[in-house]
């Protein structure tokens, strides 16, 4: 029980997310370009809106970014598979702990939602 309490909290969701963010933030000055943030900033808006409201409104602003993430997943599992992540090949070896992270982020996102939507978390009531 105490690993679906870890899973359906939405703090650990923000947190997954928020490493997520401030990865693509760096990748952003680092590779990308300042343009990239207009990409990455409204998803970290919208996790930490998700944290901030929490409840049913909570569990629909994480499951925007949690949307995008899933269009992701064919770029992730052909970074596997050949080698190269797009645009950032220099990242190399990198992809074999950013992906799985990011997999896990998804699971942390969908179990939060869940929670929140059916009102089974801690927050519930507050």
């Amino acid at each position: 029980m105490a690993i679906m309490n870890f899973l359906s909290d939405i703090r650990n969701a923000t947190i997954a997310n928020a490493v997520i963010v401030v990865f693509h933030i760096y990748i952003a000055f680092a590779v990308e370009g300042v343009g990239f943030l207009l990409i990455v900033l409204p998803i970290g808006g919208l996790v930490a809106g998700a944290y901030a409201v929490k409840g049913k409104i909570g569990a629909g602003l994480l499951a925007l970014p949690t949307l995008a993430y899933l269009f992701v997943i064919p770029s992730m599992f052909e970074a596997l598979t050949t080698g190269r992540s797009g645009g950032d090949d220099h990242i190399g070896w990198g992809v074999y702990i950013l992906i799985p992270f990011w997999l896990f982020t998804i699971l942390l996102n969908i179990m939060s939602i869940v929670a929140e939507v059916r009102g089974t978390s801690k927050y519930a009531n507050s």
